[in-house]
């Protein structure tokens, strides 16, 4: 009697876990077309990037804060011969309260790191790397807020570098008046077992700013901030080879229902002064950075912006160089399912 009562009581508390736990999917489209026109550039070729993402994704809920997340990312570049091209698993346990979010596993970059701009992740990294390795915590809401997070980008193998992101943004806004910041530091390490002729380096980025800005989503929106944009680049490798840029940093942007634009300035110590070296493997941001003043000016039209579909096209300027460079981009991302935000 004691067993068969224990058995119920258990088969009782599995009921209540699964009536408990809520089950939900969603499946992504995205595309992104990139044509960059930088013939004359010092810094940065021409290419044109494109691609198209699919990503079904399932989750379980329980408690209304928990949630398991589990989908597949497939990309299909066209022109290429294969069927698929890459293949990225999105996997991650989620915590989350109006005032708190944790994230831990492999999610989503765009959805925790948007206020980070191309200073610090070039349009290549989000078009072609969009996930984040590691943990994320934010406390706060959407104008008010701290976030603390690691990107584990590379594991270290005799053949492979160990290389990872730690960042920490905020923001403290009231009425028309906010400051923030973005920052991370990039470590570039060595092979296991060492490679004798390689050695460590670091890239760090802060970006901290105050402005004002006003916010009516769907009609009209605009931000003015000016700031600093401060760096530490080192390779511990070879002696001497440490620089400290500083420079000014001013942002611009306004929209009106749907047209709008976003303006970036600089000036100040040319940054990226390992490029030569480490190129790409170190730098994650714009190398237009490489030079002493950049400009990069974006005219938008969000053509569709609704909780299921959004398309944008996008004509960027890039001053560098006593130049005019130009950028055309189109996105568009659909979702489906029980599970779209």
């Amino acid at each position: 009697m004691q067993r068969l009562f224990l058995s119920a009581a258990l088969m009782l508390f599995s009921l209540f876990l699964v009536n408990a736990q809520e089950y939900r999917w969603k499946a992504g489209f995205e595309y992104f077309f990139d044509n960059t026109e930088y013939s004359g550039s010092s810094f940065v070729g021409s290419q044109t990037m494109n691609g198209i993402w699919l990503n079904p994704i399932g989750s379980v809920k329980w408690d209304s804060v928990h949630a398991l997340y589990g989908g597949v990312n497939l990309l299909k570049i066209p022109g290429m011969k294969k069927a698929i091209d890459k293949v990225d698993v999105t996997l991650y346990y989620q915590y989350q309260t109006p005032k708190i979010l944790f994230r831990a596993g492999a999610f989503p970059r765009k959805d925790v790191l948007s206020n980070y701009n191309t200073f610090f992740f070039n349009d290549s990294v989000n078009h072609f790397l969009p996930l984040i390795q590691g943990v994320f915590f934010r406390i706060g809401s959407r104008d008010n807020f701290f976030d603390a997070w690691m990107d584990w980008t590379g594991y270290a193998t005799p053949t492979t570098r160990e290389n990872f992101f730690i960042g920490f943004s905020g923001k403290a806004a009231h009425e028309l008046f906010f400051a923030d910041f973005q920052s991370y530091m990039f470590h570039y390490a060595n092979t296991r077992p060492s490679t004798p002729d390689w050695g460590v380096s670091e890239n760090m980025q802060l970006q901290a700013s105050v402005g004002l800005q006003y916010d009516n989503p769907g009609t009209v929106g605009g931000m003015v901030s000016a700031g600093i944009l401060m760096g530490y680049e080192r390779d511990r490798h070879i002696e001497g080879r440490l620089f400290k840029p500083v420079g000014f940093i001013a942002r611009l942007n306004a929209e009106y229902h749907g047209i709008g634009t976003q303006n970036t300035f600089y000036v100040g110590d040319p940054r990226m002064r390992l490029f030569e070296t480490f190129g790409g493997d170190l730098y994650w941001g714009t190398p237009f950075l490489r030079g002493k003043s950049y400009a990069e000016s974006e005219w938008y039209i969000r053509f569709a912006e609704t909780r299921r579909t959004k398309v944008r096209l996008n004509i960027n300027l890039h001053f560098s160089e006593g130049k005019l460079f130009f950028q055309q981009m189109l996105n568009v991302s659909v979702d489906i399912g029980n599970d779209v935000p």
